[in-house]
């Protein structure tokens, strides 16, 4: 169950009742009465517009300048969560590795791009290990996206004689 950490109330003010008051030049000569009846009068209208008084949810829980704390695993999609629980489930050190090369999410242009790197290091090796022989046959060449094409190199006695770019 959430808890709540009260801000420290204020000593309770026990406001004076607005008395019909003909507002005169001396009354602004003396600061503190009329301090009160603008302090009355103030009071008066936030209560009638519903705007004085402390920030109160439906609920009842006052949470003006409190902190809520004690959440639990939210459980439906409205549901508020705790920094906790944000930075354990959310932040980047926990979802990097599932984005990350060979991860269960893993960006699909970058895995392409490395399954792209990796066969043409092995395409590379396999050239040169044939062109060091004076070999003659085909390489293939691995195709660079989902529905491409693979490309080939043809090698004759160590020389490369055709090229099929792949796509």
């Amino acid at each position: 169950m959430a808890t709540l950490t009260p801000r420290p109330s204020p000593p309770a003010a026990t406001p004076l009742p607005i008395q019909r008051y003909q507002v005169t030049e001396d009354d602004f000569k003396n600061p503190a009465r009329f301090n009160v009846f603008i302090s009355q009068l103030t009071g008066a209208v936030q209560a009638l517009q519903g705007t004085g008084g402390p920030s109160v949810l439906p609920s009842g829980i006052d949470v003006q300048g409190a902190t809520v704390s004690g959440l639990g695993a939210p459980k439906a999609p409205t549901d508020a969560i705790s920094s906790g629980h944000a930075q354990g489930n959310f932040s980047a050190p926990v979802i990097g590795p599932q984005l990350d090369i060979g991860g269960e999410h893993a960006l699909k242009g970058l895995t392409g791009l490395q399954m792209s790197a990796n066969n043409l290091q092995a395409a590379v090796t396999a050239i040169q290990a044939a062109l060091a022989a004076g070999a003659t046959g085909t390489v293939t060449l691995a195709k660079i996206t989902g529905g491409g094409a693979n490309g080939s190199l043809t090698v004759t006695k160590g020389i490369i004689t055709a090229i099929v770019n792949p796509t």
